[in-house]
């Protein structure tokens, strides 16, 4: 298993501090924490060792900072805490060469879930109806998460589970008769469409709500003419799916749905029935469990024999750990459904199952505000039309005032508005809510997928006019306060990528990458205040490939993060 520059030298530091201290190297490790810049880059705090050393924690500091000596590391006391330093050399190379020769694939660890396996179940749409705004948190976490797996070596078995089975499709079926249009059988907006229409009908017409109950009916009972119309309507469904997934960039190991249970979920109830054990409840059969006080029971099969999302999910979840036999299976949705998954997985728990405990709901909050210029968004797809309709303008103004050069404005505006989209979500915590606004996902400046694609766009740029990647280069030349401070975020993704997989997080990549965007442009326009810190220096070649070398890393480090977020990189904005 490779290991990040940052954790070789905090190992490194807790070893040679557990040395002084006469323990394990495991007890001192999770105290050592990150420093404040102004005082070193780790640090160790000695309040814990003063009651058993009968002295004042400076005085502590003081002398295990004298006794330390660490390779690449300045130690020092500052009151009660040993702080330690990154020495310039080797740090500065060691982080640079790293970045430069794993290329995009910086940050990434093959080696670290090597032979463990994760399923990851995201976007599932319901077929007969759009990919929604409601599926852009499901569809862009869950697409992230696993890029985080398979940069970290896992095998990830990524399940687009479709909603192609239950009443909804038996009101698409008995609307269609009514609303269809033959000609249009194959257009998947006619049948949603026909869905709209006939779930209006369905709510004010209790007659034709039963027909379209019992055309599912007809479907659970695998009747043929029923069968051939359902395949018919999902496959003209998922052609329409996968053309906006292409357009994202997503690709699934699996699309498959509910309706690959038909068949088997007697098996599953008998199962269950023989452990924990099945009862009736006003004619529905429910598992027979404990629940809590108001807790709603986790239902089986209704009165009328047909099954449910609960039954569908336990057989479900039977079924991919006998094909996938996995580490983890996380079911990236809404936090609404938390006591679906909690029922779930207990369910698994009381059947005995011992991987029970793998399956894992990765919760996400909601999106406030979303809204096109036509209205209330319902389409993903005009969603993302919307984003490059947005950016095309401000790309053709940019290009008309000298700002940009690009000879497709068209495509541009296409990566930067998925950018921009994406970039907007996966900023957010993802338990926490938030409030969709176009002009700030869209925005050149502040926090936004279109910024820190310029901010790759021009290192790529600054390389050009610098005539390309050097060679070689001498580290040692790169000693200002903005250099060093720039390495010191680049040597922060292969943490905050294994960070970012184990808490299902995003956001921590998309932070970090933030924080080496400001660090660059900070850099970067240091030049225009003091000439001898540009870039692109003048009349000293071998500061002007070190700076080069760095300014490589950058974009490097800029292309592999938004890579693993599911973000274009363009080389020109």
């Amino acid at each position: 298993m490779s290991t990040s520059v940052y954790s070789r030298y905090r190992a490194a530091f807790a070893q040679a501090l557990a040395g002084a201290l006469g323990v394990p190297a495991a007890d001192i490790e999770p105290q050592v924490k990150p420093a404040e810049p102004a005082h070193g880059d780790l640090s160790f705090a000695t309040f814990p060792l003063a009651k058993a050393q009968k002295k004042a924690p400076p005085a502590i500091a003081a002398q295990l900072a004298q006794t330390l000596q660490v390779p690449g590391l300045e130690v020092k006391a500052v009151g009660p805490y040993v702080n330690a330093r990154f020495l310039p050399l080797p740090f500065t190379q060691e982080v640079i060469d790293g970045v430069r020769r794993a290329g995009v694939a910086y940050g990434s660890d093959a080696e670290d879930g090597k032979g463990k396996t994760v399923v990851i179940d995201y976007s599932s749409p319901n077929i007969a109806k759009p990919i929604g705004f409601h599926h852009i948190r499901t569809t862009f976490l869950g697409h992230c998460i696993a890029n985080l797996y398979r940069a970290l070596g896992w095998r990830v078995e990524g399940v687009n589970y479709l909603g192609d089975w239950g009443k909804q499709f038996g009101l698409v079926a008995v609307g269609f008769k009514e609303f269809g249009d033959e000609a249009r059988r194959e257009d998947m907006a006619h049948l949603v469409e026909v869905y709209v229409k006939a779930n209006k009908r369905a709510a004010e017409d209790p007659v034709f709500d039963e027909k379209a109950r019992e055309f599912f009916r007809r479907m659970e009972a695998n009747e043929p003419e029923a069968m051939k119309l359902w395949n018919q309507f999902r496959e003209t469904s998922l052609k329409g799916f996968k053309r906006v997934y292409a357009r994202m960039g997503i690709d699934f190991e699996h699309i498959e749905g509910e309706s690959r249970y038909q068949g088997k979920m007697d098996a599953v109830i008998d199962q269950i029935a023989k452990k924990p054990g099945v009862k009736e409840s006003q004619g529905a059969i429910i598992v027979d469990m404990p629940y809590a006080d108001g807790e709603p029971p986790v239902l089986l099969k209704k009165n009328d024999g047909s099954t449910l999302y609960a039954t569908r999910d336990l057989a479900a979840a039977e079924d991919r750990y006998a094909r996938f036999n996995f580490d983890k299976s996380l079911y990236v949705v809404a936090q609404d459904q938390a006591l679906h998954f909690r029922q779930v997985f207990r369910t698994l728990t009381e059947m005995g199952q011992p991987w029970a405990d793998r399956c894992v709901h990765v919760p996400f909050g909601r999106i406030h505000g979303m809204s096109t210029r036509k209205g209330q968004v319902v389409e993903l797809d005009q969603v993302l039309d919307e984003a490059k309709e947005r950016v095309l303008q401000r790309v053709k103004e940019n290009v008309a005032q000298g700002n940009l050069e690009t000879t497709d404005a068209d495509a541009l505006s296409e990566q930067i508005g998925l950018g921009a989209i994406v970039f907007g979500d996966l900023k957010h915590n993802r338990a926490s809510d938030y409030t969709f606004d176009w002009d700030e996902v869209t925005s050149l400046e502040g926090h936004t997928g279109p910024y820190l694609q310029y901010a790759h766009a021009r290192s790529a740029n600054v390389l050009r006019k610098g005539g390309g990647v050097p060679a070689s280069y001498d580290p040692a030349l790169l000693t200002l306060p903005e250099e060093q401070a720039l390495v010191r975020e680049l040597m922060r993704l292969p943490d905050t990528v294994k960070a970012a997989a184990e808490q299902y997080e995003p956001s921590l990549v998309a932070r970090l990458l933030l924080d080496v965007a400001a660090a660059y442009s900070r850099y970067y326009t240091a030049g225009n205040k003091d000439r001898d810190k540009r870039i692109l220096v003048e009349g000293n070649d071998a500061v002007r490939a070190a700076r080069l070398a760095l300014t490589d890393a950058t974009r490097i480090t800029l292309a592999a993060g938004l890579t693993l977020l599911g973000i274009p990189t363009p080389e020109n904005m």
